[in-house]
C-alpha cells in the first residue's frame, strides 16, 4: 500500500472497530443483567436477536442508499445512533413504570421493553457500516492491495469485540454497568463527529453509474452466465446463513458458558476477579487473537484460493467448539482453544469479503452486501433465542454441540464453489488465487 491507501486503510478500519466495540459492550453483561433483573436466557438471546433482526431490515435499503448517496453522511450517522441507542439502554433500570404481557411469555417489564428497542436501534446503526464501508474500500484501494485492506478492515472489527469484554469486565471493578454503557455512548458520538470530518480527504461519493436507475443498474451488474455472480452468491448466502448462526450464538452466550461451566476466578495483588469478569477477559483474549488473525488471513487472500481457506478455516473452528462442549480444559488450555477459535471462526472474515467483493461488480457492491448481510442477518436473527432456549432445556453444553454441527454444514455450500457448474471465476480472479 502507498501511504494515502494506508492512512486511508486506518481511518475506514476505525469505524469498523468503534461499531464492533460499542455493539460487544452486551454479551459480557449478560450474566449482569440476569442477576440484576431475573431475565432468562432466551429473553437475553431476544435481546441480542432484537439487534440482529434491527440491522437485517435495514441492510438492503442502506446498500442501495450506498450506492447512489455520499457515503460520508451515511457511515458516521450510523455510528451517532448507536451510541444514542447505548445511552437508553444505559437509562432502562429507571424506566419501570409499565409492563407488557404476552401470551405463553408472561409479563415483560418497562426495563426490558427499553432494552429491546434499543437493541433494535443498534441494530438500524449498524446497517450502515457494510454497505458503505465495503465499497468505500473499494473506491479507495487498488486491487492488488483489497485483501490486505480487508483483512486490516476485519482484524480492527475483531480489535473492537476483544477491546470491549476487556473494558467491561475491568470497569465492572469500579462502576454500575449501566454507567460503563453511558460512557461509551457519550464517547462514541464525538468519535462519530471526528469520523465525518475525517472522511472529506477520501473517495465516498458513488461513481456516476451506480447512481443510475434501478434497472440500468440491474442490467449492469448480472453477467448473461450465472455462474460469474448469481449462483456463487447463492453459495455464499447459504454458507454465511449457518455459518453466523454459530458465530452469533457463541459470540452471546461464550461469556455465559464460560461463566457457568468453569467458573473460574482468580485474585491479584488482593484484587478478586470474579467468574464474571474472568469470563471477560477470556472472550477479550479469543477476539484479540481474531483480530490478528485476520490481518494474516487478508495477506493470504491476496495470494490463494479464498474458497480454500475458507473451507480449512471452518473444520478447524468446528473441532474447537466440539472441545469446549465435551470437555472441561484447565484454565491455561481453555485460553488455548479459545485462541484458536477466535483464530479461525472469526478470523476467516477477511477471505469471505475478498470472495464477495471478487464476484461484485463495482457498481452493485453496496446493495450486494445490503441484500447478502439483510438474507443472512434475517436468518440468524432467530438462532440467539433458540440457542438461549436450547440452553435453558439441556444447559449450554448442549447448545454448543449444536453450533458446532452447523459450523460443519456451512462448509457444504462452499464445496460448491469449487465446481465450475456453481462458480466460473474470472480469469485475473482464479490466477490471481493459484499464483502460488
Amino acid at each position: 500500500m502507498d501511504g494515502n491507501e494506508r492512512t486511508f486503510a486506518f481511518t475506514i478500519s476505525s469505524a469498523h472497530g468503534a461499531d464492533h466495540f460499542l455493539k460487544r459492550l452486551y454479551p459480557p453483561l449478560l450474566p449482569v443483567l440476569m442477576l440484576a433483573f431475573g431475565f432468562q436466557l432466551w429473553q437475553l438471546g431476544l435481546l441480542l436477536g432484537a439487534r440482529t433482526f434491527g440491522g437485517a431490515v435495514f441492510q438492503a435499503p442502506m446498500g442501495v442508499l450506498s450506492d447512489r448517496y455520499d457515503r460520508r453522511y451515511i457511515l458516521p450517522t450510523g455510528l451517532a445512533v448507536i451510541s444514542l441507542a447505548s445511552l437508553v439502554f444505559a437509562a432502562s433500570p429507571f424506566v419501570d413504570g409499565f409492563s407488557l404481557s404476552l401470551p405463553a411469555v408472561g409479563s415483560l417489564g418497562g426495563p426490558f421493553l427499553v432494552m429491546f428497542l434499543a437493541m433494535l436501534t443498534i441494530g438500524v446503526g449498524d446497517s450502515t457500516v457494510h454497505p458503505s464501508g465495503y465499497p468505500t474500500i473499494t473506491a479507495n484501494v487498488r486491487a492488488e492491495a483489497k485483501g490486505t485492506v480487508l483483512g486490516m478492515w476485519g482484524s480492527a472489527a475483531k480489535f473492537g469485540d476483544g477491546f470491549a469484554p476487556a473494558v467491561v469486565g475491568a470497569l465492572l471493578l469500579l462502576m454500575p454497568w449501566n454507567d460503563i454503557l453511558a460512557v461509551a455512548g457519550v464517547v462514541g458520538l464525538l468519535y462519530s463527529l471526528g469520523l465525518f470530518v475525517r472522511l472529506r480527504r477520501y473517495r465516498t461519493v458513488p461513481a456516476e453509474s451506480a447512481t443510475a436507475t434501478d434497472d440500468a443498474a440491474e442490467a449492469s451488474g448480472v453477467s448473461l452466465d450465472n455462474r460469474v455472480y448469481l449462483y456463487p452468491m447463492l453459495a455464499i448466502f447459504a454458507y454465511f446463513s449457518i455459518q453466523i448462526m454459530a458465530a452469533n450464538g457463541l459470540a452471546v452466550f461464550l461469556p455465559q458458558f464460560i461463566t457457568t461451566a468453569y467458573g473460574y476466578s482468580f485474585t491479584v495483588l488482593g484484587v478478586h476477579f470474579t467468574p464474571e469478569s474472568t469470563a471477560s477477559f477470556y472472550y477479550s483474549g479469543l477476539l484479540f487473537v481474531a483480530s490478528a488473525s485476520q490481518l494474516a488471513t487478508g495477506r493470504l487472500s491476496d495470494r490463494f484460493d479464498t474458497r480454500s481457506i475458507i473451507v480449512a478455516y471452518l473444520l478447524v473452528a468446528a473441532a474447537t467448539v466440539l472441545t469446549l462442549a465435551a470437555t472441561t480444559p484447565a484454565p491455561l488450555v481453555l485460553f488455548g482453544v479459545l485462541a484458536v477459535l477466535g483464530a479461525t471462526l472469526w478470523g476467516l472474515n477477511p477471505a469471505r469479503d475478498a470472495l464477495v467483493s471478487a464476484i461484485t461488480p463495482a457498481e452493485r457492491e453496496g446493495r450486494t452486501f445490503g441484500y447478502l448481510w439483510t438474507g443472512v442477518l434475517l436468518a440468524s436473527s432467530a438462532s440467539t433465542p433458540v440457542i438461549g432456549y436450547i440452553g435453558d432445556l439441556a444447559g449450554l453444553r448442549q447448545a454448543f454441540l449444536v453450533m458446532a454441527a452447523a459450523i460443519l454444514l456451512s462448509i457444504l455450500p462452499v464445496l460448491l464453489l469449487l465446481s465450475d457448474r456453481v462458480y466460473l471465476a474470472a480469469p485475473d480472479a482464479s490466477d490471481a488465487s493459484s499464483a502460488d
